[in-house]
């Protein structure tokens, strides 16, 4: 309604115990675990501080963003996605974990699907929505989905119409040796490190490669 923004929170990751049980879950899930190696590779690791987004009926969107491929045409390896010998390889992925039901059609989250492979620059039009709508998706999610998209792909965020709050706690992951962020130095808030599992624990080491005795989290 362009008066309404929304509102974000950190810091899930330090709550005590129940309450960041289920956000800690969400960096090494045995169901997840098999998406993440497949995705980002065994060893990946946690790459920004997750973020919990909330929007009330009539909240703003937010522009389309992310894709390998700049607005001047430069291929940017930081968010990159490539396929090789049958095995995909992304350079910064998304999870997001779905607090609240979505309907298609509520707005919310939404993504340009295909592309991740694009090799051109997004149209201003689509990127604010303007254009080209009929080639985005806004799909419909239920509480305890787990979304998970590469940031090589084109996404953003539609005005909230639903009658409910949207809740939604985004993280990103990325392989072994690679960094977009720089939460990780000097170090993790030391809250957020308490009662973690070994495998949660893994995916907070900072990045080098897997071939130097990091340790892998596994099911």
């Amino acid at each position: 309604d362009g008066t309404t923004g929304r509102a974000d929170l950190g810091g899930m990751l330090e709550w005590d115990s129940p309450d960041c049980d289920p956000f800690r879950a969400v960096l090494a899930h045995p169901r997840l675990l098999p998406y993440y190696n497949e995705l980002c590779g065994r060893g990946y690791r946690m790459d920004h501080l997750p973020i919990l987004i909330t929007q009330t009926t009539g909240a703003d969107g937010f522009m389309f963003h992310g894709g390998a491929t700049g607005d001047d045409g430069r291929w940017d390896h930081n968010l990159a996605y490539s396929c090789h010998n049958g095995s995909m390889h992304n350079a910064l992925i998304a999870a997001s974990l779905v607090l609240s039901p979505v309907a298609e059609g509520d707005g919310g989250f939404c993504i340009l699907p295909g592309s991740h492979k694009s090799n051109f620059p997004c149209p201003d039009g689509m990127k604010a929505y303007e254009k080209y709508q009929q080639f985005v998706h806004n799909p419909a999610l239920e509480p305890g989905d787990v979304l998970l998209f590469s940031e090589a792909a084109t996404h953003g965020t539609l005005p909230w119409k639903g009658s409910h709050q949207r809740r939604v706690a985004i993280y990103r992951f990325a392989p072994h040796n690679m960094a977009y962020g720089r939460a990780y130095t000097p170090a993790w808030p030391p809250n957020m490190l308490k009662g973690l599992t070994a495998a949660q624990a893994a995916v907070l080491e900072a990045p080098y490669a897997v071939r130097l005795d990091r340790p892998v989290p596994s099911i």
